[in-house]
Formats: structure tokens, C-alpha cells, sequence
């Protein structure tokens, strides 16, 4: 499936279920990728502290030392702002799951019926309830 597939090229239940379980799995796996980026920013903001911290000691002049503690903030700032994302994605992962589920609830029992019908479905009106 590619990128530029849309849910409207999902004619029918099946399609839509496995279109529905591939934008689930993407949003799942966007989640992670963020998480990982965050936990590695972190990384390199602390190490980029600790150097600013060892040429402190090392009387380094403030500027040089500066730009360090600079560079360490800004990446801390990125980590935040990964975290929000985060947040967000895990909330879209959620919401993902909560379509497919219900999806697969709502129709789910229809699509099973009409494929282990004996006979070919009739059109809707025959369905409707007296």
C-alpha cells in the first residue's frame, strides 16, 4: 500500500479493515520513531552539558563554554518538544485503535455473515425491519 492510497480507495469491508490495520500499524510505528529520536536527543543534550561542565573545570573561556551549555538547552527544548509529540501521537495511536476496533465491531459480524451466507446478499431494502 502507498503512501498516496487513501481510505476512499477502500471499496468495501475487507479492503478497509486492511487499509484500517496499516494506518494503525504506521501510526504506532511514527509513535516509536519519536520516542527513540526524544531518548537520543536527551543523550546528546546531557553529554553536551557534561562537556561544557568538564571545560568549565578545564578553564576554558566562557564563551566557548557557553555555546556548550547553549547547544545542551536548545537540544533540551527539542527533547520537550518531542515528548509533546509524543503525547500526541500516542493519542492519535489511540484514537487508530479505537477506529479499527469499533470498525471491525460494527460491521465486523455483517461481513462474516454475508460471506458464509449460502446465498448471494439481496439488496438493503430487504433488510430493513418491519
Amino acid at each position: 500500500m502507498s503512501a498516496t492510497e487513501t481510505l476512499k480507495d477502500a471499496a468495501n469491508y475487507a479492503a478497509l479493515r486492511t487499509k484500517l490495520a496499516w494506518l494503525t500499524h504506521k501510526v504506532h510505528a511514527h509513535a516509536q520513531t519519536v520516542t527513540t529520536l526524544a531518548a537520543d536527543v536527551n543523550d546528546a543534550a546531557e553529554q553536551m552539558l557534561d562537556a561544557s561542565e568538564t571545560m568549565k573545570a578545564l578553564a576554558v573561556d566562557d564563551a566557548t563554554t557557553s555555546e556548550f551549555a547553549d547547544a545542551a538547552l536548545t537540544m533540551t527544548g527539542v527533547k520537550d518538544a518531542a515528548g509533546a509529540y509524543t503525547s500526541a501521537a500516542d493519542s492519535a495511536s489511540a484514537a487508530a485503535d479505537d477506529a479499527k476496533t469499533t470498525t471491525e465491531n460494527d460491521h465486523g459480524g455483517i461481513a462474516d455473515a454475508v460471506d458464509s451466507s449460502p446465498v448471494d446478499m439481496a439488496e438493503a431494502n430487504f433488510y430493513t425491519p418491519l
